[in-house]
């Protein structure tokens, strides 16, 4: 599991950069005016799909250890490469960058809620585990930081790095989606098909945002929904590796369908014209 959780820390950093340098402080300060949208991003952040899952999972009656990979994925928003897919989807990077800066820290305290909601205990104690939090959260805003002064500094050299980032993003999500089949995949039988489905559901349910007509343009339904989609693996893993390997499995089973369906739609979104 260190592969997964070193090639997701790595794909953050380079996802994130590639989104601060191409966003400046005034992207947040419209997307804090645009009080609608960020109110039903993080409702279907923090509260919807978290809540959701933990309905379908007892609905399903999913494993215990199911249970938990599945719930810790679907609470735990903003993960990185969701501005990579809206930039493939021609959403609103700006907004979907400024919502992965909002969402992220609230992981920290939504996935470990949740979980308690599903009857388990994943809070690390002492300084170790702190630290591993906080070292999530700076692997996020860091970047995006980092990139946004550029930016501000050196327009020119901001363009340069982006496209760098952009580039070494991509190739890591294609490598994350083939770790994700290899270790992932076989496995898939064993854990059972019904953890597959709600996975399915949750996923689903972030990408219909995608229909929601009186949120606003398409490109800020599509910077919803891509941003929504994709969630915070590395600090799902983090929660979910001291928890066993069933937990783990489960959760690399949801990231694989995760990808599987919000890949392909962004690009076939992006192929269509937008606003």
């Amino acid at each position: 599991m260190s592969v997964s959780v070193l090639v997701v820390g790595v794909l953050l950093i380079a996802s994130m950069t590639a989104a601060g340098t191409a966003v400046t402080v005034a992207d947040f300060r419209a997307l804090a005016a645009r009080r609608v949208v960020l109110a039903v991003a993080v409702a279907v952040n923090v509260l919807l799909v978290p809540g959701l899952a933990v309905v379908a999972c007892a609905v399903a009656g999913l494993a215990p250890s199911a249970t938990l990979g599945i719930v810790l994925a679907a609470a735990a928003p903003g993960g990185g490469t969701g501005a990579l897919l809206t930039l493939h989807a021609r959403g609103d990077l700006a907004l979907a960058a400024a919502l992965q800066g909002v969402l992220a820290p609230l992981g920290l305290l939504s996935a470990p809620l949740w979980a308690e909601v599903s009857g388990h205990d994943v809070v690390a104690s002492g300084w170790a585990g702190a630290g591993l939090v906080v070292g999530g959260l700076a692997g996020q805003l860091a970047p995006l930081a980092l990139g946004m002064w550029l930016r501000r500094r050196d327009p020119d050299r901001a363009a340069r790095v982006h496209r760098v980032a952009r580039r070494v993003a991509d190739v890591l999500l294609a490598g994350l989606v083939g770790y994700f089949v290899v270790t992932a995949g076989g496995q898939l039988p064993a854990l059972g098909w019904p953890p597959i489905a709600v996975a399915v559901l949750l996923v689903g349910v972030c990408l219909a945002v995608t229909m929601i007509g009186w949120l606003g343009r398409p490109a800020i339904r599509r910077a919803v929904a891509m941003t929504s989609a994709v969630r915070n693996l590395s600090l799902a893993l983090f929660f979910a590796t001291p928890a066993g390997v069933g937990v783990v499995v489960a959760l690399l089973a949801y990231g694989l369908v995760m990808y599987v369906l919000s890949v392909p739609v962004a690009v076939r979104l992006g192929r269509t014209v937008t606003a």
